[in-house]
C-alpha cells in the first residue's frame, strides 16, 4: 500500500540520486519498468527535478521500444528488463533503489516550471510509428486538478492497468489528494476481488475488456464486495455489457473519453449512468459531456462547425492540451489549428450536448465509395450472444476498393461456427445495411492489444492482408 507520506520520503531520495546522475530541468529520463510502486516513485522524482519523462510500455514489437528510446533522447534510461541497446546510459531499477536508500530524505528545491515539458508519452502506434506527445507541467496540473476536484481521495485506488498510461496519472491524483494506492502488476479477476474485499472500500480504473472479464469470470460474475466505484475508458464499450455491469455491481460508474494529446475531454457521470438505467438507455452509448474548461466542436472536412445531430470530426480546446508532438512540427500543423486540436475521432452531439463517438478517421473503410464506420459494425456483431467481442478492419479489394473483415472472439461457453458468423453478419445488415456486411469473418481466441490497451488494428489489418506485421 502506497501513501503520500511514504511516497514523499522515497521521492526525495530518488530525486537526490537522479540529480547526481545528471538528471535535471529539461533533461530526458526514460523509464522502462513494470507496474510497481517504484515506477510511480521514479516518475514523481523526475517531476521534482523538472526532467522530461518518458514511461514506456513493454511492447512485443521490440522495434517500437527501440524507436521510442532513440526518439525521446534520454540522458538516462531506468529499466527492470532487457532493453535494446540504443547508446543511452542505463541503470537497473534495483540498482537505482539500492543506491537511493542510502541517501537522506530531506526535501530538495522543486525545479519544474509550468512551461517545461513534463512528459513525452508515446501513442500506441496502431496507425504507424508511435508518436511522442509532449505535455507541459501546466497541462499536467490541469489534468490532475480535474480529478482531484471531482473524485477526491477516498476510497483506496487499486491500479490494474499500465502505469505508463492513464492508471499512472490516476495514482498520482489519488496520492496528491491524500489517498492510498495499491498497485497490482497484472489483472486477474479472482485476485482483484480478493484485494477489493481486503482493502474495502475500493475504486479502480478498468478498460472495457477487463470489465468483460469480470462479468464472465465465476469469481466476479455475481458481484465484487468492497468495490464502490469504477472509472473506465480507453476504448469503445458495448452498451449491453455496460448495462449488465451496472446491474451486477451496483456501484458508481464513470466513463472518461480522452487522449494523450488532450487529456480528458468528456465524462459520462455516475448520474448519467443511473439515468440510463432509469429510462434513458441511449446514454450508455455516449461519451458524456465536456469536462469543465474543455471546449468541444464537431466540424466538417473544411473545419466548419456542425449543428447537433450532424456527424463530423471531433475538435477540442483546453489548457490540458499537449504542447505538440515531440520533434515533429510537421505533425503539429496537421492536428493543431488556432488553438484547437483535431482528435481524428468521428462523432456527433445530441441536443443536450452529449457526445457520441462513431469511429476513428483512420479506421473508416470505404467500400464502393461508401464510408463504412467500424464502430457500428462492431456493435452489431457483438449483439449476438455467442460473440464476446468484435473488431472490424478494412482490407484492400480490387473490386470495391476495400472490404470489411471481422475478427470475432467467442463468448464463454460458445463455440465458433459458420452459423454464428452468418447470424452475426445478419445482425449487421438488419441494423445498418447490406454494404456493411463483413466479407470475411475470422474467429480468434484473443484480440491482440496495442500498448495502450486498445485493439491492435494495425496488426489485424496485416493479418487480413496475409502479410507479416513488419
Amino acid at each position: 500500500m502506497l501513501t503520500f507520506g511514504h511516497a514523499l520520503e522515497e521521492v526525495w531520495r530518488l530525486a537526490r540520486l537522479l540529480r547526481g546522475l545528471g538528471i535535471g530541468r529539461g533533461t530526458g529520463l526514460a523509464c522502462v519498468t513494470g507496474n510497481t510502486p517504484e515506477t510511480l516513485l521514479v516518475r514523481l522524482a523526475a517531476h521534482v527535478l523538472g526532467a522530461r519523462l518518458t514511461q514506456v510500455v513493454i511492447d512485443p514489437a521490440t522495434h517500437n521500444l527501440a524507436h521510442i528510446l532513440v526518439d525521446c533522447r534520454p540522458a538516462l534510461v531506468v529499466a527492470d528488463t532487457a532493453i535494446p541497446d540504443t547508446g543511452a546510459r542505463r541503470i537497473g531499477l534495483d540498482d537505482l533503489l539500492r543506491s537511493a536508500a542510502e541517501l537522506p530524505s530531506d526535501p530538495l528545491p522543486v525545479m519544474a516550471r509550468e512551461e517545461d515539458v513534463a512528459r513525452v508519452t508515446y501513442t500506441s502506434g496502431t496507425t504507424g510509428r508511435p508518436k511522442g506527445v509532449a505535455s507541459t507541467f501546466a497541462a499536467m496540473r490541469v489534468r490532475t486538478g480535474w480529478t482531484r476536484r471531482h473524485e477526491g481521495a477516498e476510497p483506496v485506488f487499486v491500479s490494474v492497468t499500465s502505469l505508463a498510461q492513464r492508471a499512472g496519472g490516476r495514482c498520482l491524483e489519488h496520492l496528491l489528494s491524500g489517498g492510498r494506492v495499491e498497485i497490482l502488476d497484472a489483472f486477474d479477476p479472482p485476485e482483484f476481488a480478493a484485494v477489493c474485499a481486503r482493502l474495502a472500500p475500493v475504486t479502480t480504473y478498468l478498460s472495457p475488456s477487463m470489465l468483460y472479464r469480470l462479468l464472465d469470470h465465476p469469481a466476479t460474475a455475481a458481484g465484487i464486495p468492497g468495490l464502490v466505484s469504477v472509472s473506465y475508458g480507453n476504448s469503445r464499450i458495448l452498451p449491453e455489457r455496460l448495462r449488465d455491469a451496472l446491474r451486477v455491481y451496483g456501484v458508481n460508474f464513470r466513463q472518461g473519453y480522452g487522449m494523450n494529446e488532450a487529456g480528458v475531454i468528456s465524462r459520462l457521470s455516475p448520474a448519467d449512468h443511473a439515468a440510463a438505467l432509469g429510462g434513458r438507455p441511449h446514454l450508455l452509448a455516449s461519451a458524456g459531456q465536456p469536462v469543465p474548461g474543455v471546449e468541444l466542436s464537431i466540424r466538417d472536412e473544411d473545419g466548419r462547425d456542425l449543428p447537433a445531430g450532424c456527424t463530423g470530426e471531433v475538435w477540442t480546446r483546453s489548457p490540458a492540451m499537449m504542447a505538440g508532438y515531440w520533434q515533429r512540427p510537421d505533425l503539429d500543423t496537421q492536428v493543431l489549428r488556432d488553438g484547437w486540436l483535431r482528435t481524428g475521432d468521428i462523432g456527433h452531439r445530441d441536443e443536450n450536448g452529449y457526445l457520441y463517438l462513431v469511429d476513428r478517421i483512420t479506421d473508416m473503410i470505404i467500400v464502393d465509395g461508401r464510408n463504412i464506420y467500424c464502430g457500428p459494425v462492431e456493435a452489431a456483431l457483438a449483439r449476438h450472444p455467442a460473440v464476446a467481442q468484435a473488431v472490424v478492419v478494412g482490407r484492400d479489394s480490387a473490386v470495391t476498393g476495400e472490404e470489411v473483415h471481422a475478427y470475432l472472439l467467442p463468448a464463454a461457453g460458445h463455440e465458433p461456427s459458420d452459423q454464428v458468423a452468418a447470424e452475426a453478419c445478419r445482425l449487421v445488415v438488419d441494423a445498418l445495411a447490406e454494404a456493411h456486411r463483413p466479407t470475411a469473418v475470422h474467429w480468434v481466441d484473443h484480440i491482440p492489444l496495442a500498448a495502450s490497451g486498445k485493439p491492435d488494428k494495425q496488426r489485424l489489418r496485416a493479418q487480413a492482408a496475409g502479410r507479416p506485421m513488419w
